[in-house]
């Protein structure tokens, strides 16, 4: 990919992720990057949120850092909607894979969490088939025993390999998308519907659920302590959350 032309006079968009990026790992906003994107904004950037977060939370999210994204990419680019809550893409759990994935996981004493787009509401066993997933889910979370759930992950990844995306949330938690969610694919759609070509889009992320995010941007920032899970990535800029700000700029700055 090209380098971004500095002063080019053409959109530049700045998408960056939410916990242990914007926010640290205590839902704290880490000081200074609301100023910066401010400033960024100011000089001509697009910022954009790509999170794992729901819409709601987001919301909520960004307002707490106090700075707020033309667009939301949310459940890893499930759900996508302009700041004024206009649709742009919705790429729900298929809704056969997500009945057969919910009945595993009842049946092995795993909660779930079904996202209907984005309002939550919890299965347990007793569910009758009314209260199965229907097809406009953005997202499944199984919960339960960490042990338990590990166990299930094995399972069911090789089993859906293609057909559901299945990844560890945390220990205890999964969640499952339609298989062809990507956060790099989330910011490359956001990117084409801004005007924005690739070689104008820098990436802000902090883990290995950023990597594509990453990969897909020309300027990519890597948030966390040196060696980093993404230092692999080619010419990943490293910093950590009391040098954000600093690097956003110094990143940024020079290409508006």
């Amino acid at each position: 990919m090209a380098a971004p032309v500095p002063g080019s006079g053409v959109p530049l968009l700045l998408a960056c992720d939410l916990d242990g990026t914007l926010l640290d790992y205590g839902s704290v906003p880490v000081p200074g990057a609301a100023e910066a994107i401010t400033e960024l904004v100011a000089a001509g950037a697009v910022f954009v949120v790509v999170t794992g977060r729901p819409l709601q939370s987001a919301r909520r999210a960004t307002a707490a850092v106090g700075v707020e994204p033309v667009v939301f990419a949310c459940y890893h680019g499930a759900l996508i909607v302009e700041a004024r809550g206009a649709l742009i893409r919705h790429l729900p759990v298929p809704s056969g894979p997500a009945r057969a994935v919910v009945a595993e996981a009842l049946a092995g004493g795993v909660g779930v969490t079904v996202w209907d787009m984005d309002e939550p509401r919890e299965l347990d066993e007793g569910a009758g088939p009314g209260d199965e997933p229907g097809d406009e889910v953005s997202r499944l979370v199984l919960h339960g025993d960490p042990l338990v759930v590990a166990r299930l992950l094995g399972e069911l990844q090789p089993r859906w390999a293609g057909r559901l995306r299945i990844q560890q949330i945390r220990p205890g938690f999964l969640g499952v998308f339609s298989p062809e969610v990507d956060k790099g694919e989330a910011m490359s759609l956001v990117a084409g519907r801004l005007g924005v070509p690739p070689d104008r889009t820098v990436a802000c992320g902090d883990g290995m659920a950023d990597e594509t995010l990453l990969a897909a941007a020309a300027v990519r920032i890597a948030v966390g302590e040196t060696p980093h899970v993404l230092a692999h990535l080619p010419g990943v800029v490293v910093t950590n959350w009391a040098r954000l700000p600093e690097t956003l700029r110094a990143q940024v700055l020079p290409l508006l």
